[in-house]
């Protein structure tokens, strides 16, 4: 049975000074589904990447205002800034008496590169523009990675772009020619003022020297063997 992650709840946000009531899916990271291009406000245009005021069943929140595109368009969001404990658990409790699964369905499991003790990609080396740019890996699965990167360099950046990238381990090993494709793009703008802005791209493997593509695999079966080993006592108690 899928794990129930989000709750289908109404949301008060400030968008340039006017409220908007809003029905959006919940979790204790953010809200998806706030607009979409086709009821997206006028008021919003301004508010991309900027930290809005909002409520959730009267408690206050920070969040911020992000637009994440994909195949289908774009989709407008909230990602949350330091929710209290209070909130947590409202969202929580909400989640168990009226949870829905991820309504994107995954054929691979995602593993977080926060898991420094085991072997995990750090760093892509992507050449773009011409360019050769530095962008974190946030997670990575048997057949793509989330990558993130604050800057404007890749504001132009199209869903279903090919790019070339290298990756570097936490162990420092380096894995070369490996071309990926662009499928998921999240952006924290504010397309007013150009400021830092900030990009997270989830891209898929299009081909991969033989040579990385053995590393790869090595580096994802060690990590899944090293979250298995340290499972076990657990699950022996």
């Amino acid at each position: 049975m899928s794990r129930k992650v989000f709750t289908s709840q109404k949301l008060t946000i400030f968008l340039s000074g006017k409220e908007f009531r809003v029905q959006a899916l919940v979790s204790t990271f953010g809200a998806k589904y706030v607009f979409d291009d086709g009821d997206l406000p006028e008021e919003a245009r301004t508010c991309f990447g900027l930290e809005i005021p909002a409520s959730y069943k009267g408690i206050p929140m920070r969040c911020r205002f992000v637009r994440e595109t994909n195949r289908a368009g774009s989709i407008y969001g909230l990602r949350f800034i330091n929710p209290s404990n209070l909130l947590l658990r409202q969202i929580e409790k909400d989640i168990a008496v009226s949870g829905l699964p991820s309504p994107w369905m995954r054929g691979l499991p995602r593993l977080s590169t926060t898991a420094k003790h085991l072997p995990v990609p750090v760093l892509a080396t992507v050449n773009y523009n011409n360019g050769a740019f530095y962008l974190n890996v946030r997670n990575f699965t048997l057949g793509g990675l989330l990558l993130d990167y604050v800057g404007s360099d890749f504001a132009d950046l199209k869903i279903g772009a090919v790019m070339e990238l290298d990756l570097v381990t936490n162990g420092g090993e380096k894995l070369s020619e490996i071309a990926v494709k662009v499928t998921h793009i999240s952006a924290e703008v504010n397309e007013t003022t150009g400021d830092a802005n900030r990009f997270q791209f989830g891209v898929k493997f299009v081909s991969m020297s033989v040579g990385s593509e053995a590393k790869y695999r090595t580096m994802i079966r060690e990590h899944c063997q090293g979250l298995k080993s340290e499972l076990a006592p657990e699950a022996a108690l």
